[in-house]
């Protein structure tokens, strides 16, 4: 495999990463182990250690070939929580050290909740199958520490996850307005295309721009532009159908994705957003709001900067034929 895939793969898949990270650990600190034992004549404890190691870098080598990351993260948390009872009742007090990175490890793999229940159930089925865990005492103390372990690591997981959301949450939504961003309209245009060739189903986009935006900044401040901004997204969140999406392309310009869409119901939308806008929002000094709306349905074999600029068009002409008007491309005629 080139180079240059394997690190791109890498570093936009974060469950192979950490399924590649996981395969070398193992490699590097169970192998010296295998090779001690077959050293020592040790059978019973080599092939534990060898089948750890086969079903780890198996599962490793299906998720490279496949892709299906999920799955094989699936398995690994199962196995490795079986595996670590199995080295605990064969190896015996070394073999129940390893529960610990392997409590770790499945909170990594898979969600935190099923993490933490193979954790317990791990720990729950030793003295019910017969593991020998040491004394009173040091059975206890083994005990404690691992679902001290577990729950510490249910707690990092569980931060982790608030954390990632929030993130995702800002890399995929304006901050101001709390809709979807440019980002995530490039990527949702590039989805639908695909659905598109795929499976036929249409889709057309409108492209939204308050009329004359600038004198509302000019005149009351960023401050008073931001509340009219603010108020343009919730009216049109709340006059779109369910399977639509909104985004802020940028400045004073929206954008709605729309699926499916006939061109005679994409210019019933078009209208009833234009008077909805007119009739609900005001500038600070009463004067009513406007907006100018240009429309395109995409096209077979078209780019997404071809379908969009062709919409970007259409809200151009729009804007030069008096605004508070929609087009929708191709029929070039303002309404």
């Amino acid at each position: 495999m080139d180079m240059r895939l394997i690190k791109y793969r890498l570093r936009n898949d974060f469950q192979l990463a950490i399924l590649t990270l996981l395969g070398t650990i193992s490699l590097l600190g169970i192998a010296p182990f295998a090779v001690l034992r077959a050293l020592n004549g040790q059978w019973l404890a080599l092939g534990v250690d060898l089948v750890i190691l086969a079903g780890i870098l198996g599962g490793l080598a299906y998720a490279w070939r496949t892709g299906n990351t999920r799955g094989t993260s699936l398995f690994a948390a199962y196995f490795l929580g079986v595996m670590a009872v199995i080295a605990t009742h064969v190896m015996g007090d070394a073999g129940r050290h390893w529960l610990y990175p392997t409590i770790v490890a499945n909170f990594f793999l898979v969600d935190r909740r099923l993490a933490l229940g193979i954790a317990l159930i791990a720990l729950l089925s030793l003295p019910l199958t017969g593991a020998h865990v040491g004394t009173a005492v040091e059975a206890a103390s083994f005990f404690a520490t691992a679902v001290v372990c577990a729950l510490l690591s249910y707690a990092f997981a569980f931060r982790s996850a608030i954390q990632r959301s929030q993130l995702e949450t800002l890399a995929a939504k304006d901050p101001l307005t709390g809709i979807y961003n440019r980002r995530t309209l490039i990527d949702d245009l590039e989805r639908a295309r695909e659905v598109f060739k795929r499976e036929g189903r249409g889709y057309a986009v409108l492209v939204l721009d308050l009329d004359e935006f600038k004198d509302v900044n000019d005149r009351h401040g960023h401050l008073a532009g931001d509340k009219v901004l603010i108020a343009l997204a919730r009216l049109l969140e709340n006059n779109i159908r369910k399977g639509d999406r909104l985004y802020r392309y940028g400045g004073e310009e929206f954008v709605i994705r729309v699926p499916a869409t006939q061109p005679g119901r994409l210019k019933l939308l078009a209208e009833k957003l234009r008077n909805k806008v007119a009739e609900t929002i005001a500038a600070p000094y009463g004067r009513p709001i406007t907006i100018s709306i240009g429309a395109a349905t995409l096209r077979p074999e078209e780019s997404v900067a071809d379908w969009f600029a062709r919409a970007d068009t259409a809200l151009y002409v729009a804007k030069n034929s008096g605004r508070n008007r929609y087009i929708i491309d191709p029929d070039g005629q303002p309404s």
